[in-house]
């Protein structure tokens, strides 16, 4: 089945290979939008710019100390492929002071697909550096046929475990993301109290975008895991769980992490690669034991150990919390053992934000035990 895929490529611009000219333009443009967005109607800005900026900046709510990302429609820009010793990839973008626009030598973080439409894009700055974030959109074959599930549970101590199914190989995504926000929110507290207000925006604006960096590997690992596996990723669903009180500490943890950012990350990138996901509720997951299926005499030891007095197990809680999600992926009751799994499955899809755009996929388990999982330090280990 042929369906739309969108995503994100950003494209570092080569400012150290400009010239000054170059430069300089691209400084003044940037400087200009700034100036438009915020009530300056005369700004010396292209006039296709200035109607990008009213479509897509909410001026209600600026921030006087932010610089805000530079909008550009995709028929006033072109990105091409040449082979020259500067670099693959250039971009022209149009200025203002410049006719015809300026070309510059672009480092995207990966290659743009000859098939792929470029839709409206924007630059932002960073640091002094400027980065191309180009939307495209693409037509992609949705896989309909898997050999297995990644079931992926979004916790509070991980940010993400998934469990391989039915091997229940599995990899644990993002303590670094904990300890990031545990550092700064330690730091926001001391440049509270110290009234410093202009160190604590830029702490806010430098810790989210290195959690955003760590989101786009973690998904990128997640689905070519799903990819190498021949799986189907079945995600958790968290709303109303994260609605539930499990006192202070436990919800400041729950809701601290950017769970929702992260299964945006993972479906779109796993659409772009033809993988379907599946999101379930995660009702009762964590408390019903995965090998038995008992929920009534089993606890929860801290937030690391899941015990079961029935059967004895004692495994880690995310991982049979993941190993439920993936169970209920496959349309199984999850009080059903795991050793009951087996044959073929059909699960429905959704492939939109309605209900009415779905899919019907084949998922036939079979022994994934000689897959081994992507790992890597930057977003998770293996177990």
């Amino acid at each position: 089945m042929m369906q739309e895929a969108e995503k994100t490529i950003v494209a570092k611009i080569r400012t150290d290979q400009l010239t000054q000219t170059k430069r300089k333009a691209l400084d003044y443009e940037f400087s200009e939008f700034q100036a438009y967005i915020r009530g300056d109607d005369d700004a010396d800005l292209y006039s296709a710019t200035k109607q990008a900026a009213d479509a897509y900046i909410d001026t209600e709510n600026l921030r006087d100390d932010h610089e805000y990302p530079w909008f550009i429609r995709n028929d006033v820009f072109d990105v091409e492929q040449h082979d020259t010793e500067l670099a693959d990839w250039w971009m022209n973008i149009p200025v203002s002071q410049v006719y015809g626009g300026v070309n510059v030598p672009i480092n995207p973080h990966e290659s743009i697909p000859d098939s792929a439409e470029v839709k409206d894009s924007k630059i932002v700055k960073e640091d002094g550096d400027y980065y191309a974030h180009l939307s495209i959109k693409q037509r992609v074959e949705l896989q309909d046929e898997y050999d297995g599930v990644l079931a992926v549970d979004l916790g509070s101590r991980w940010v993400a475990v998934s469990v391989a199914l039915p091997s229940r190989k599995t990899t644990f995504y993002g303590e670094k993301i904990r300890q990031l926000r545990r550092h700064h929110q330690e730091l926001r507290t001391q440049l509270q109290e110290k009234g410093a207000y202009d160190t604590l925006v830029s702490a806010k604006d430098s810790e989210w975008r290195t959690i955003d960096d760590r989101l786009h590997k973690i998904s990128r690992q997640i689905v070519d895991d799903a990819k190498e596996r021949n799986a189907l990723i079945v995600i958790g669903n968290l709303e109303g769980i994260q609605n539930q009180d499990k006192g202070s500490e436990m919800n400041r943890r729950l809701h601290s992490m950017p769970h929702y950012t992260l299964k945006q990350y993972i479906k779109y990138k796993a659409r772009f690669a033809g993988i379907g996901v599946k999101v379930v509720n995660e009702y009762n997951t964590s408390q019903t034991c995965w090998r038995c299926g008992e929920k009534e005499n089993t606890e929860r030891v801290g937030q690391g150990r899941h015990l079961c007095d029935e059967c004895g197990l004692d495994d880690n809680a995310d991982k049979n919390g993941a190993t439920n999600i993936g169970k209920k992926g496959l349309g199984k009751d999850i009080q059903s053992p795991l050793s009951s799994l087996g044959g073929v499955y059909e699960p429905s899809l959704e492939l939109g934000d309605d209900d009415e755009t779905a899919a019907q996929v084949r998922v036939r388990l079979r022994d994934d035990s000689e897959t081994p999982p992507s790992t890597s330090e930057s977003a998770g280990r293996a177990k």
